[in-house]
C-alpha cells in the first residue's frame, strides 16, 4: 500500500495533511540518532558493545514466534469471562489459593510473591510482544536493517491491526482474583509492558514495510484504549489510586495519547501531577505509600520513573512539571535525591526490600533523570551502578549520556 494515498489524507484520528512529517520521539529524542551513529562509527567501545548486545537480542527476537492475545484460547481455556478471546485476561500476581478451603477460594494475598499460575494467561504474551517490538524497532533504528522492522511489524499487526487476532483495547479482565473479582483497576498497570512501544512504532514508520493502514490502525487502537482508560469504571478507579498505580495510569494514558495525536489529553493528565506530588512525596523526599511495600526501594524508584516519564510528556505540551515544587519542598527531585544513596549502595536501605534490588532499572531511571534535569550528579550515580549488560543495554544507545 502506498505510504500516503490521497484517499487517506484525512484520517479519523485527526491527521489533517497527506505529507508525513519527520517523526518526533516521545520518550526518546529521535534527533539524537546522527550523534550516536557518529560515535559508533568513531569506534566508541562502550556504544559498540551496547549496539552488539542489542543486535544479538534482536536476532533472538527474529526467531521468537508471534503470539497474539487470541493464542491458546480455541478450547475455551484461559478466556476472559466475556468469552471473547480478544479480551486480555491476567491473574493477579500476588494472590494464591487459600490453604484453608477445599477449593482454594477465595484467593489470599502474599505481597511480593508472584504466583506462577499467572503465566498461563495473557501477561507473558503481552510482555513478549512489547519486548519484541521494542528490541526489533530499536535495532532497526540503529542498524537500518529492514528485517528487524518487518518482524516487529508482524507483532504489531497481530496485536493492533488484524481483526482476527487484535486485542480489544480494554483491560476489563486484568489481574482477576479467583473467588474475589473478574478484573481489577490495578490490572491496568499490565499495559505498562507497552512502555517504549509507541517510540518504536515511530521508528518503524521509516520502513517501507510500514503501511498507511498500519499507522492508522495502531493509532486508532491506542486512541480507543485512552478512551477506555478515561471513561471506564476501572480506569477511573486506577486514576484515583494514591500510590504508584495512579501515577502510572497518568503516565500510560499521556504516552498513548501523545502517540495518537491527542496532545490535549496528555496536557490535562500532566497538569494533574502537581497535586499528586503533594500527597505522594514528603518534603524530605520519602514516599510513604511506597515504603509500606515489601520491596519498597523498587517501588519508590518505580513511582519516580513514572513521574520522570510524565516530565518528558510535559515537555511535549509546554508544561514545566520537572520544575514544580511545593512551598514546603515536595518535588520529583526531592524523591530522587532521597533514594539516590540507597540506589548506588552508599547507604543501606532501612525499609523492607525482600528481593534483590532492580539496579538495571535504577540505571535507566537515573539516566532519564540526568537528562530531564540536566544534572551530572544523576549521571555519575548511574555510572556508579554500572551500565546493564542485559536487555537494558539499549539505554546507552537510545537515551545516551549527555556529553
Amino acid at each position: 500500500m502506498p505510504k500516503c494515498p490521497a484517499i487517506a489524507c484525512v484520517l479519523a484520528l485527526g491527521l489533517a495533511a497527506c505529507a508525513r512529517a519527520e517523526p518526533r520521539g516521545i520518550l526518546i529524542d529521535l534527533a539524537e540518532k546522527p550523534v550516536v551513529l557518529g560515535q559508533l562509527a568513531a569506534g566508541d567501545a562502550h556504544l559498540v558493545n551496547a549496539r552488539d548486545t542489542l543486535v544479538a537480542q534482536a536476532d533472538d527476537a527474529m526467531r521468537a514466534p508471534v503470539r497474539p492475545v487470541t493464542e491458546g484460547k480455541a478450547d475455551g481455556n484461559h478466556v476472559a469471562p466475556s468469552g471473547d478471546p480478544h479480551d486480555y485476561v491476567s491473574l493477579s500476581p500476588y494472590w494464591w489459593p487459600n490453604p484453608h478451603t477445599d477449593d482454594g477460594l477465595p484467593y489470599i494475598r502474599k505481597d511480593g510473591q508472584v504466583n506462577p499460575d499467572r503465566n498461563a494467561f495473557d501477561t507473558p504474551k503481552l510482555g513478549d510482544m512489547g519486548s519484541a517490538v521494542r528490541t526489533l524497532g530499536f535495532a532497526y533504528f540503529i542498524t537500518g536493517e529492514e528485517k528487524y522492522a518487518e518482524r516487529a511489524i508482524d507483532h504489531v499487526r497481530a496485536w493492533f491491526v488484524d481483526p482476527a487476532t487484535r486485542m480489544n483495547p480494554n483491560m476489563r479482565y486484568s489481574q482477576f482474583i479467583p473467588g474475589v473479582a473478574d478484573g481489577r483497576h490495578v490490572g491496568i498497570v499490565d499495559t505498562n509492558r507497552l512502555r517504549w512501544v509507541p517510540d518504536a512504532l515511530l521508528m518503524l514508520s521509516e520502513s517501507p514495510a510500514w503501511t498507511t493502514k498500519d499507522e492508522q490502525e495502531t493509532k486508532r487502537w491506542f486512541s480507543e484504549y485512552v478512551d477506555w482508560l478515561l471513561t471506564s469504571g476501572l480506569g477511573k478507579e486506577e486514576r484515583e489510586a494514591k500510590n504508584n498505580h495512579g501515577t502510572w495510569f497518568a503516565a500510560q494514558a499521556a504516552y498513548y495519547a501523545l502517540y495518537a495525536g491527542r496532545d490535549d489529553v496528555a496536557r490535562e493528565l500532566v497538569e494533574s501531577i502537581p497535586a499528586r506530588i503533594g500527597w505522594q512525596i514528603e518534603p524530605d523526599g520519602r514516599q510513604p505509600l511506597e515504603l509500606v511495600r515489601t520491596n519498597s526501594l523498587d517501588y519508590s524508584e518505580f513511582n519516580i520513573r513514572a513521574m520522570l516519564d510524565l516530565c518528558k510528556y510535559a515537555q511535549h505540551v509546554g508544561f514545566d512539571l520537572a520544575g514544580y515544587k511545593t512551598d514546603d519542598g515536595r518535588s520529583i527531585r526531592a524523591a530522587i535525591d532521597f533514594v539516590l544513596p540507597y540506589e548506588t549502595g552508599e547507604k543501606a536501605w532501612p525499609y523492607d526490600q525482600i528481593k534483590e534490588p532492580k539496579r538495571n532499572m535504577y540505571y535507566q531511571g537515573l539516566r532519564v533523570a540526568s537528562r530531564v534535569f540536566d544534572e551530572p550528579r544523576y549521571e555519575k550515580a548511574a555510572e556508579k551502578i554500572g551500565a546493564p549488560e542485559d536487555d537494558m543495554a539499549w539505554v546507552d544507545l537510545l537515551l545516551p549520556a549527555k556529553r
